[in-house]
């Protein structure tokens, strides 16, 4: 099944799992370079130097597309290790000049792609004004101009291309934000009324628990009276409870702000916070749930844990929260966990919760995958 054909979380499930395996069909290409390699009348131990610097380049090439396709479509990493793979890339293409000459221009494209696709918009342009200058200054500096016209026609065109495709993905992107916008819009409404109505059972609830305690103090029943009070205080405080944890559910939480906001109360609380994997690593759909899954994990950390340290591990269809603190010890679940595994159920994901291989709690939640997001 083709990128394209997909639906549009799946084809965000696509790029995080198998985008590294498109990169791999243009390795191709470095047949170019190897051929005019073999073709020179270098030494041997030259040649297999020119070899391992093209498998090199290639191996690197294929890292650094498997670890930061995820953020195709999202406007580029700004990752440090993005841009020194990056780097390597370019010092390779640069030290195998004085081997290749002007056929190191059947490498660029390579260069072009890793920019266009993985990295910031700047570091795009200032790769595409780099690369269009050695595709002219090269072929003239070793005078074959009229044999590099093809390469230089393959390296302008590909940028092109890159970029279109690059846009494409980008907007397919921004319309899967809008419609997932849409749907926990249409889910807040709904829930909404749902609430609505709850209330209005509530109070009706109250309303005849308060009238019966109001007929029984004229009666002179002031013992029973006082059991409906004390009944009535238990609905108010039960319906309140019900309302709270439903209203903060309806809540549309960014998990990157989520991640941020609970780093640093983890800070404020002596908590050592370690996060493993990127928000964008969870398709758009699930970005807002496993937010709310976190926070909540989070916050019965904080109240009855005791821990000092937690780890949140973050992948394309899971969210997992460890703790070392005092562990289940036996406990009645409470709201939050019972809010948690509700949550799970109603979108069909799997909620785990266990022992921590760190000591304390383990709270994983596995969103529903299709298959078109398996190999």
């Amino acid at each position: 099944m083709s990128e394209r054909s997909l639906p549009p979380d799946e084809a965000e499930q696509f790029w995080n799992k198998h985008g590294w395996l498109i990169s791999g069909v243009w390795l191709i290409f470095l047949t170019f370079p190897l051929m005019a390699l073999l073709e020179e009348p270098y030494p041997l131990p030259l040649k297999v130097l020119g070899i391992g610097l093209i498998v090199l380049f290639a191996v690197i090439y294929v890292r650094g597309y498997a670890r930061f396709s995820h953020t195709v479509g999202h406007g580029g990493t700004r990752s440090l290790e993005a841009y020194g793979y990056f780097a390597v890339l370019c010092v390779l293409v640069l030290g195998s000049i004085p081997l290749l000459d002007a056929g190191v221009l059947s490498m660029l494209p390579f260069i072009s792609s890793y920019a266009a696709f993985l990295l910031r918009r700047p570091a795009v342009y200032a790769t595409y004004a780099v690369v269009l200058v050695l595709c002219f200054a090269l072929p003239l500096i070793y005078d074959v101009l009229l044999g590099a016209l093809f390469l230089i026609g393959l390296n302008v065109v590909l940028m092109v291309v890159y970029l279109i495709t690059v846009m494409a993905i980008e907007r397919s992107v921004a319309a899967e934000a809008v419609r997932a916008d849409f749907l926990v819009l249409s889910e807040q409404e709904r829930m909404a009324r749902d609430v609505h109505d709850g209330i209005g059972h509530s109070l009706t609830a109250l309303n005849l628990k308060a009238q019966l305690a109001l007929r029984l103090i004229d009666n002179g029943k002031v013992q029973q009276a006082r059991s409906e009070v004390e009944q009535l205080s238990e609905l108010a405080v039960a319906a309140l409870d019900s309302v709270r944890t439903t209203v903060q559910g309806l809540s549309h939480h960014d998990l990157a702000e989520q991640l941020a906001a609970v780093r640093e109360a983890c800070e404020a609380n002596g908590i050592s916070f370690t996060v493993i994997g990127q928000p964008d690593m969870i398709p758009t759909r699930w970005r807002s749930h496993a937010s709310w899954i976190l926070r909540e994990a989070l916050t019965n950390v904080w109240r009855h844990a005791h821990a000092s340290r937690v780890r949140v591990v973050i992948g394309p269809a899971s969210l997992s929260v460890d703790d070392d603190g005092d562990g289940l010890q036996g406990s009645e679940p409470g709201h939050g966990i019972r809010g948690m595994y509700e949550r799970a159920r109603l979108l069909g994901a799997e909620f785990e919760l266990g022992t921590s291989n760190l000591g304390g709690v383990s709270v994983r939640l596995t969103f529903p995958v299709t298959e078109g997001d398996q190999r």
